[in-house]
């Protein structure tokens, strides 16, 4: 995974000025720069740290995106019920958080193809059946982007939305990582922090500061369905 902005290919669409709401097969990766919103995501769980980031996340009163694997789901329900009762988003994050990269060096194109529509198949089928209601949004693991999978992705009703920042896997000082994430606090920003995997401190640590550094410039804090509205 690149460290902190992501840049995307051809295929990558960062506002629709005007659209009502994101597009089935479309990417995005940021809202509106006119709009002092910004959202917050988390990606790889529901894991060990998943409590403490709603945790977070209610004593700030603020609403985020989950970008869940189906595989740690079909693991822990319970938690992505809890995520829902709490009003946060859920979104996909494929089934097993593949290298689709590798996929496509060793094996081809066709062959990426096969694997991102069946990792969409697999986790899709679990979170609708947990959640009872499908995501709307998929982030693809690494940021992953080719041309050809809006079209996937159109097959599950999924818009695919990656990210303007991230970095909290990057093994910074807390201190820089904060910094960094302060930094990226613009009008239209969706920043991508983890609560799956391990070794989440530094961005349990940080949260409540990003979340205070958005409210000193006045930027709403909401959920990436609500941004890209």
């Amino acid at each position: 995974m690149a460290r902190g902005l992501l840049i995307a290919g051809a295929a990558l669409l960062l506002f629709r000025a005007g659209a009502a709401a994101a597009e089935p097969g479309r990417f995005y990766a940021g809202g509106d720069p006119k709009r002092k919103a910004v959202a917050l995501t988390f990606d790889d769980g529901p894991g060990r740290y998943t409590p403490d980031v709603l945790r977070v996340l209610d004593e700030s009163g603020v609403k985020a995106t989950f970008f869940v694997t189906g595989g740690n789901a079909e693991r822990r329900p319970g938690l992505v019920r809890e995520i829902l009762r709490r009003g946060h988003e859920l979104g996909d994050h494929t089934y097993g958080h593949v290298n689709f990269r590798s996929v496509e060096k060793e094996k081809g194109v066709e062959a990426a193809k096969a694997a991102v529509e069946e990792e969409m198949r697999r986790s899709h089928r679990i979170l609708v059946s947990i959640s009872s209601a499908p995501p709307s949004f998929c982030r693809m693991p690494h940021g992953y982007d080719r041309k050809w999978l809006g079209a996937v992705a159109a097959k599950f009703g999924y818009s695919l939305v990656n990210w303007t920042f991230g970095e909290d896997w990057a093994g910074l000082p807390e201190a820089k990582m904060l910094e960094d994430y302060r930094r990226a606090l613009v009008p239209g920003a969706i920043l991508l922090f983890h609560d799956g995997g391990a070794g989440r401190e530094k961005t349990l640590a940080i949260l409540p500061e990003v979340i205070r550094e958005a409210r000193q410039r006045n930027l709403s804090i909401v959920t990436v369905g609500e941004l890209l509205k």
